[in-house]
């Protein structure tokens, strides 16, 4: 069986790439910008239930394979009407599985004239691997993807693959075996649990590390994720790449959805209906899985196998992600009239420098929001200037802003709406940030509005501009137009950290 190879030298071509999974197939189409970031630019999904034929008959039925061919060719269409220059597909377990796996990949290829290939076990975990922590503020942990005939659990270090595993535990697969009732008997439940926990324990996986985190990626992990943000009555960011379920959510989505016959479950918001009958089994084998690592939280990745197989294009590893940052904020100021990245940059070097001398010892976490609302702070000016604030706020919110995690993502846009406002607030923003979060959001808001006082109305080098602090007393020397217009952050920065300031070097 075939593998997906590397094509190089494709930064900056539209891709499409093609996922016929198990028990789901879906496209994407994505910009490649190099290493570093994916550009969105269309996708599709569609049930296939391919493990389904495989477990039964140890192969593909004719009606399956024209099926899927003509839902496959419905991809195809999509990648060319989203401006897709190549288009590729990868098949992974049921069509590795099935005795004439090979034949539907040949006929798959003849008619639509496209690079297909079957994925075998470890090629599959590190695509997987590859596109879930792309985007991800993770160094060190395990990839937990859950397909629908298997799952792949993946060890890395640095962001870098140290070993893998593929088990037949897919979340259809395991549901058809063993879950017969509707909804689920406690027994049936009980045995399925039993079988995963015997296959892990087999298979030799271990605990997570003390610095390790666990990532989730797949339909049962995103749609156990959908169900939870909905359960919650406020959450500010929409994106599900970078949520986080801790252990007793995962367990309340879970009993949720067992306790429903298959019917009501397909109609539970967040949860797309043609997964009703396969997220239980799925939901046991997160648990599980979960039980077996000792992980308190799940990270959710809203990236996966096709993000991997676009990234693997151009490069083997993932980027660092302070490039996945950089990169992320770089490509969404660029979609803005009102985006400057000159004096964006300008903002950062001189937030950076104003938060090292009157925050010393700042949180990492802090630095990164106020580098970010830095860069983003203009725009929102590009849909209403007089709101500019608030929709450079909103924006952040709902926008693809890899390698951030949703607390810094709230800071960011917390910071920059307060920027607009007299008092920061974060009011809007639970259950990210808490009462005691709002002085952060001052100070981010405070040392964002003087960094833009200094660029608009100052020199249009920030190396011409010099701090410097004697106890609670800074003095801050800037060539100015004139004064008056850093009157107001001045004071507004000595309130949020505490310091007096004294501009131009005069006391």
């Amino acid at each position: 069986m075939s593998s997906p190879s590397k094509t190089p030298h494709v930064a900056g071509q539209t891709l499409g790439v093609i996922d016929i999974g198990s028990n789901s197939g879906r496209v994407l189409v994505a910009h490649v910008r190099g290493a570093a970031h994916l550009d969105v630019l269309g996708d599709a999904r569609s049930p296939l239930r391919l493990v389904r034929d495989v477990a039964r008959d140890g192969e593909l039925s004719t009606e399956t394979i024209d099926r899927t061919l003509r839902i496959v060719r419905g991809f195809v269409a999509v990648a060319t009407s989203s401006g897709a220059e190549r288009t590729m597909a990868v098949a992974t377990a049921a069509v590795r599985e099935a005795t004439n796996g090979e034949q539907f990949i040949e006929r798959t290829r003849d008619e639509l004239g496209i690079p297909v290939d079957i994925a075998n076990g470890d090629e599959e975990a590190r695509l997987g691997f590859l596109g879930a922590v792309h985007g991800l503020p993770v160094e060190d942990g395990v990839v937990l993807d859950v397909g629908g005939g298997s799952i792949q659990l993946i060890h890395f270090r640095g962001r870098k693959l140290e070993r893998s595993w593929s088990l037949p535990l897919g979340a259809l697969r395991l549901s058809d075996r063993f879950l017969k009732s509707d909804p689920p008997s406690r027994g049936e439940m009980r045995a399925l649990r039993e079988h995963i926990q015997t296959t892990l324990e087999r298979a030799g996986i271990r605990p997570l590390g003390a610095d390790e985190r666990l990532v989730g990626t797949g339909g049962t992990v995103r749609n156990l994720a959908k169900v939870d943000r909905r359960m919650r009555s406020t959450y500010p960011i929409s994106r599900l790449h970078a949520y986080v379920l801790d252990r007793r959510r995962v367990d309340g989505v879970a009993s949720l959805l067992s306790g429903m016959p298959a019917n009501n479950r397909a109609m539970t918001p967040g949860l797309n209906a043609d997964r009703a009958d396969s997220i239980v089994g799925g939901g046991l084998v997160v648990q599980a899985v979960m039980d077996r690592l000792l992980a308190t939280e799940l990270t959710v990745a809203g990236y996966g196998l096709r993000e991997g197989v676009a990234l693997n294009c151009v490069t083997d590893e993932a980027a660092s992600i302070e490039q996945v940052q950089n990169v992320a904020v770089s490509a969404l100021g660029g979609h803005f009239t009102a985006y400057d990245s000159a004096r964006a940059e300008r903002r950062v070097a001189l937030v950076n420098r104003l938060l090292a001398r009157l925050l010393p010892g700042a949180a990492v976490e802090v630095m990164l929001a106020a580098a970010a609302a830095a860069r983003l702070l203009d725009i929102g000016a590009s849909i209403d200037y007089y709101r500019r604030h608030e929709h450079s706020a909103r924006i952040v919110c709902d926008a693809n802003l890899d390698g951030y995690t949703h607390r810094t993502l709230a800071l960011t846009a917390a910071g920059l709406c307060a920027v607009g406002e007299r008092v920061a607030t974060v009011k809007g923003y639970a259950p990210l940030l808490v009462a005691a979060d709002q002085r952060a959001v001052e100070q981010i808001a405070a040392g964002v509005a003087l960094a833009d006082a200094l660029v608009r109305y100052g020199s249009g080098d920030p190396e011409t501009i010099t701090l410097e602090r004697t106890n609670g007393h800074v003095v801050l020397a800037a060539p100015v137009v004139d004064d008056w217009p850093l009157e107001t952050p001045t004071r507004r920065a000595e309130r949020a950290f505490g310091a007096s300031i004294s501009r131009n070097g005069a006391a």
